[in-house]
């Protein structure tokens, strides 16, 4: 159907579209122009020849473009082909209807604006947030390791700063600090602390929060150790006398009992201070002889991890009648009883879990004694070197007690450092 379109004919194919009606209509007042009225609505179409073969080329809605600018489109098209050899498309028609103002121009391309900044953590709130996925993943022990030495006094003038301003070089000087008054090892295992926090803290999953933006501490290191002429160099080995001074301190009823039976049955199984102070009563067991065994858990070995398996130590005498004195007395007493051989102090507030003491109490136990220079894994080297030089004890046997998975490793840390 060819006629002269007019507004009420357009109109009317806006209605018809409504309804549900289809038709076509060529606008005789300008070639190749045809109003299609269609249920999706009335549309505007152009209908040319190229290349042998009709093509059709949606101008667009009647509610966008009148019937003075489809004409005035198609009119340009017609002279498009007449003129050129270029086809008119859907970018030649974006530009007509630029060009007539019936689409507005998108504006101009401008850089992206910055990422917003990210909501940093103080040092404080990164400890926190670290310490809750340590303890999710990780063994209670490294838990409050860690906890113990990201919070010593020397960091706590870092607790209010924004964790992703604070260098390597500041952590760094705080270590080198601790490393010249003495405690090196104190140094080194700040180091150990710090590492992995920030490791974590730069993780994609905690960067935005943190504000830490790289893994720079990667490279924070303790100074080198200080040379001390005569040293030991795997580490201070007590002689003789020294770790018996120890036992009779022990049994001499002037320490605090609890810490005392802890360092008794540390001086006679040469055991590390992590198994002690988490031995349980139920890790003791009555043997047919009359003897009793120390069955540590693998979870409490440091070779355990992945076994089932305990490791069984004998006790003499003295640590045996001291065990047997602490189960008795745990059994005897009316109050909620603790698993633990080596219970803390109670405590203060109703529904408070009683834990055992922590290993470091040892440690400072040992320090705090007068003339006393060594630390709990001194009494380990000492128990090897004087045991194998004084009794011909084989190194295999000696490897046994201190669970040192048993000398098989090709890395002998037995030989190395004890």
């Amino acid at each position: 159907m060819s006629k002269k379109l007019t507004e009420a004919a357009v109109k009317k194919a806006v209605a018809d579209s409504a309804a549900g009606q289809s038709y076509d209509v060529t606008d005789a007042g300008t070639a190749r122009l045809i109003l299609r009225a269609a249920p999706r609505g009335a549309v505007w179409i152009y209908r040319h020849m190229w290349e042998g073969s009709f093509r059709r080329l949606k101008l667009g809605p009647v509610s966008m473009i009148d019937l003075t600018a489809a004409r005035s489109i198609a009119t340009s098209a017609r002279e498009l082909l007449a003129t050129t050899s270029d086809m008119p498309n859907e970018h030649w028609l974006r530009d007509q209807l630029l060009k007539r103002r019936i689409i507005e121009s998108p504006p101009l391309d401008r850089p992206p604006p910055p990422p917003p900044k990210p909501t940093t953590w103080t040092y404080a709130q990164a400890v926190e947030q670290y310490l809750a996925e340590v303890k999710r993943t990780r063994r209670e022990r490294t838990w409050s390791d860690r906890r113990d030495m990201l919070n010593i006094a020397e960091m706590k003038h870092l607790a209010d700063r924004a964790v992703g301003s604070i260098t390597r070089r500041e952590i760094a000087t705080i270590v080198a600090h601790i490393h010249r008054t003495g405690r090196e090892r104190h140094a080194a295992h700040l180091c150990e602390a710090v590492r992995p926090m920030w490791t974590w803290l730069a993780g994609d999953a905690q960067q935005l929060r943190s504000g830490v933006l790289g893994a720079d501490m990667s490279l924070l290191r303790a100074p080198e150790k200080t040379n001390r002429e005569g040293d030991e160099e795997d580490g201070y080995v007590p002689p003789p006398s020294g770790l018996g001074r120890l036992l009779a301190i022990a049994q001499a009823d002037v320490v605090d009992a609890v810490l005392a039976d802890a360092l008794l049955l540390t001086l006679s199984t040469a055991q590390r201070r992590r198994s002690v102070v988490n031995a349980r009563l139920t890790d003791f067991v009555d043997e047919p002889d009359g003897d009793l065994t120390w069955a540590i858990a693998p979870i409490h070995r440091k070779t355990g991890r992945g076994k089932k398996r305990t490791h069984d130590l004998p006790l003499t005498a003295t640590p045996a009648a001291m065990v047997r004195r602490r189960i008795a007395a745990a059994q005897a007493d009316n109050k909620k009883e603790s698993p633990w051989l080596f219970p803390a102090r109670r405590p203060r507030r109703a529904g408070d879990v009683v834990t055992h003491i922590h290993a470091d109490s040892l440690t400072h136990l040992l320090d705090a004694l007068p003339g006393s220079s060594a630390a709990p894994h001194d009494i380990r080297r000492g128990f090897t070197t004087h045991l194998e030089d004084e009794t011909g004890l084989d190194a295999s046997e000696l490897k046994l007690v201190l669970d040192h998975s048993e000398g098989k490793s090709g890395d002998d840390v037995t030989e190395k450092h004890y």
